[in-house]
């Protein structure tokens, strides 16, 4: 942005923040009232209460804006990392059993059944994925990221497949017993 651009920005800033000031004893002030008193378009005057929200010198009230009293701060910004593990050797096989036993369900017609078993396969998958979210993801330490993955892999581990796949295979006789009778 050019020198003349900041400052014309910086000026606008000024006024839409002076309009609001002004207005918050009043009950605040719409965005459209805002754009009429500056001659500017509403999506340019929401860009300016956008950025006047995050210094923190406005909030919004049910489409109404006023000036915040007291400290103004800046919102930190919020940032996500999400890790992925890849599957454990030892369990790809039976995650591969349960996927394809889902399909064969359904194929079958005992979508019950086969949600059922979809939604622990989701829920395994969750125990696969880690989130961090906060203001300092990038100064993340390294020994917290270890433990993260330490603490997936354990969460992981203590998951029964073999146990659930015996349940289902005895399910599915009782189920091929009874449509039979």
């Amino acid at each position: 942005m050019s020198n003349q651009k900041n400052r014309d920005f910086t000026k606008n800033l000024d006024n839409c923040y002076n309009i609001v000031r002004q207005s918050s004893a009043k009950g605040g002030i719409s965005a459209i009232e805002i754009s009429k008193k500056l001659d500017r378009h509403r999506t340019t005057v929401h860009g300016y209460l956008n950025t006047l929200e995050y210094m923190g010198k406005v909030e919004s009230k049910n489409g109404r804006w006023f000036a915040k009293t007291g400290e103004q701060t800046v919102k930190p910004l919020e940032k996500e990392i999400v890790i992925e593990l890849p599957m454990p050797k030892n369990q790809w096989r039976q995650i591969a059993t349960l996927e394809a036993q889902v399909k064969e369900l359904e194929y079958l017609a005992l979508p019950r059944v086969a949600e059922s078993i979809r939604i622990f396969l989701d829920k395994f998958k969750e125990t696969r994925i880690i989130r961090i979210t906060g203001k300092n993801v990038d100064d993340l330490d390294l020994e917290k990221l270890g433990n993260l993955i330490r603490q997936a892999n354990q969460k992981t581990s203590k998951i029964d497949f073999k146990g659930l796949l015996k349940k289902l295979k005895r399910s599915r006789v009782n189920d091929s017993q009874t449509d039979m009778k």
